[in-house]
Protein backbone atom coordinates (compact mmCIF):
# COMPACT_ATOMS: atom_id res chain seq x y z
CA UNK A 1 0.00 0.00 0.00
CA UNK A 2 2.53 2.33 0.78
CA UNK A 3 4.14 2.01 -2.75
CA UNK A 4 0.72 3.42 -4.40
CA UNK A 5 1.15 7.20 -2.78
CA UNK A 6 2.67 9.91 -5.44
CA UNK A 7 3.72 13.49 -4.30
CA UNK A 8 2.07 15.84 -6.22
CA UNK A 9 3.03 19.24 -4.05
CA UNK A 10 4.32 21.09 -1.21
CA UNK A 11 2.12 22.19 1.74
CA UNK A 12 3.26 25.67 0.84
CA UNK A 13 1.65 25.23 -2.75
CA UNK A 14 -2.22 25.13 -1.54
CA UNK A 15 -3.63 27.54 0.68
CA UNK A 16 -7.10 27.20 2.60
CA UNK A 17 -9.72 27.29 -0.26
CA UNK A 18 -7.02 26.54 -2.50
CA UNK A 19 -7.48 24.11 -5.59
CA UNK A 20 -4.86 23.16 -7.52
CA UNK A 21 -4.60 20.82 -11.08
CA UNK A 22 -2.96 17.54 -11.27
CA UNK A 23 -2.09 14.42 -13.13
CA UNK A 24 -1.49 11.15 -11.32
CA UNK A 25 -0.65 7.64 -13.81
CA UNK A 26 -2.64 9.87 -16.48
CA UNK A 27 -5.52 10.67 -14.37
CA UNK A 28 -6.71 14.38 -14.25
CA UNK A 29 -7.52 15.50 -10.15
CA UNK A 30 -7.65 18.31 -8.17
CA UNK A 31 -6.12 18.75 -4.94
CA UNK A 32 -7.47 21.13 -2.56
CA UNK A 33 -7.55 22.40 0.93
CA UNK A 34 -11.00 23.31 2.89
CA UNK A 35 -10.08 24.81 6.26
CA UNK A 36 -6.74 22.60 7.13
CA UNK A 37 -7.84 19.88 5.72
CA UNK A 38 -6.82 18.77 1.98
CA UNK A 39 -9.05 16.35 -0.61
CA UNK A 40 -8.40 15.25 -4.20
CA UNK A 41 -11.30 14.25 -6.35
CA UNK A 42 -11.42 13.85 -10.51
CA UNK A 43 -11.10 17.19 -12.09
CA UNK A 44 -14.48 17.07 -14.30
CA UNK A 45 -17.77 18.23 -12.93
CA UNK A 46 -20.05 15.47 -13.07
CA UNK A 47 -22.82 17.98 -14.93
CA UNK A 48 -21.16 19.55 -18.28
CA UNK A 49 -17.76 18.40 -17.57
CA UNK A 50 -17.12 21.81 -16.23
CA UNK A 51 -12.99 22.39 -14.93
CA UNK A 52 -13.33 21.81 -11.09
CA UNK A 53 -9.71 23.30 -11.05
CA UNK A 54 -11.56 26.65 -11.95
CA UNK A 55 -13.56 26.32 -8.77
CA UNK A 56 -14.36 27.57 -5.68
CA UNK A 57 -13.65 25.77 -2.36
CA UNK A 58 -16.97 27.28 0.18
CA UNK A 59 -18.55 25.67 3.06
CA UNK A 60 -16.73 21.99 2.74
CA UNK A 61 -18.02 21.92 -0.92
CA UNK A 62 -15.76 22.14 -4.14
CA UNK A 63 -17.81 24.47 -6.33
CA UNK A 64 -18.15 23.74 -10.17
CA UNK A 65 -17.30 27.48 -12.26
CA UNK A 66 -20.07 26.58 -14.81
CA UNK A 67 -23.28 26.25 -13.11
CA UNK A 68 -22.60 26.12 -9.86
CA UNK A 69 -22.68 21.86 -8.49
CA UNK A 70 -21.22 21.81 -4.87
CA UNK A 71 -19.59 18.80 -4.47
CA UNK A 72 -18.53 17.81 -0.74
CA UNK A 73 -14.94 17.90 -0.10
CA UNK A 74 -15.18 15.13 2.02
CA UNK A 75 -17.14 12.41 -0.03
CA UNK A 76 -17.18 13.97 -3.82
CA UNK A 77 -20.76 13.90 -3.62
CA UNK A 78 -23.56 16.61 -4.92
CA UNK A 79 -25.18 18.37 -2.53
CA UNK A 80 -28.41 18.80 -4.50
CA UNK A 81 -28.09 15.12 -5.73
CA UNK A 82 -25.85 12.76 -3.05
CA UNK A 83 -26.46 10.12 -5.82
CA UNK A 84 -24.21 11.73 -7.85
CA UNK A 85 -20.81 11.73 -6.37
CA UNK A 86 -17.16 12.53 -7.98
CA UNK A 87 -14.35 9.90 -7.30
CA UNK A 88 -12.29 10.67 -5.00
CA UNK A 89 -8.37 10.19 -3.48
CA UNK A 90 -6.82 10.02 -0.26
CA UNK A 91 -4.60 12.47 0.59
CA UNK A 92 -1.65 13.02 3.12
CA UNK A 93 0.90 15.04 3.97
CA UNK A 94 4.31 13.72 4.30
CA UNK A 95 6.81 16.36 5.66
CA UNK A 96 6.04 19.68 3.73
CA UNK A 97 4.56 16.93 0.82
CA UNK A 98 1.03 16.37 -0.04
CA UNK A 99 0.50 12.69 -1.37
CA UNK A 100 -2.55 11.41 -3.31
CA UNK A 101 -3.18 7.29 -3.49
CA UNK A 102 -4.12 7.50 -7.42
CA UNK A 103 -6.62 4.14 -6.38
CA UNK A 104 -10.08 5.24 -6.43
CA UNK A 105 -11.80 5.76 -2.53
CA UNK A 106 -14.72 6.23 -4.12
CA UNK A 107 -15.74 5.43 -7.44
CA UNK A 108 -19.36 6.56 -9.62
CA UNK A 109 -21.49 3.52 -9.43
CA UNK A 110 -20.94 1.27 -12.90
CA UNK A 111 -23.25 2.35 -15.25
CA UNK A 112 -24.58 5.32 -13.39
CA UNK A 113 -24.15 7.81 -15.46
CA UNK A 114 -26.38 10.92 -15.36
CA UNK A 115 -28.64 11.76 -17.66
CA UNK A 116 -28.95 14.79 -19.06
CA UNK A 117 -32.91 14.41 -17.79
CA UNK A 118 -31.60 13.83 -13.96
CA UNK A 119 -29.03 16.65 -14.24
CA UNK A 120 -31.05 19.35 -15.79
CA UNK A 121 -33.52 19.12 -13.26
CA UNK A 122 -31.01 19.90 -10.46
Amino acid sequence: MSGSWRAVARVADIGPGDIIAIEVDGVQMIVGRDGETYFASQRRCLHRGGDLADGIVSRGHVVCPHHGWRFSTTTGCAADAPEFCLVTFAVRVVGDQIEVDPRPQREREPGHEPTNRELDRR
